[in-house]
């Protein structure tokens, strides 16, 4: 196990169709965005489990940001569309 610094987000929705659209909506930002941090995303039910590390901690912040960001997008358009 190496001492990287990590985050892990649980994320959890009234519904699993929320979940499942929040979390096909970043899975290509998830996907392309592995440079220089490694994430592991996963869905379950109502709930999207995320965890980040990165060999540095700016670069962590970096990768955190980016996460809220993308889901606090798809929320609100999700949020318009129902």
């Amino acid at each position: 196990m190496n001492n990287n610094p990590y985050f892990i987000l649980k994320i959890k929705y009234e519904n699993s169709k929320k979940a499942k659209v929040i979390y096909n909506s970043i899975l290509n930002e998830h996907k392309d965005s592995q440079i220089k941090s490694n994430s592991i995303m996963k869905l379950n039910s109502n709930t999207i489990y995320i965890k980040s590390e990165a060999k540095e901690l700016s670069i962590l912040k970096a990768s955190f940001y980016s996460y809220i960001r993308w889901i606090e997008v798809a929320e609100k358009i999700f949020n318009l569309c129902n």
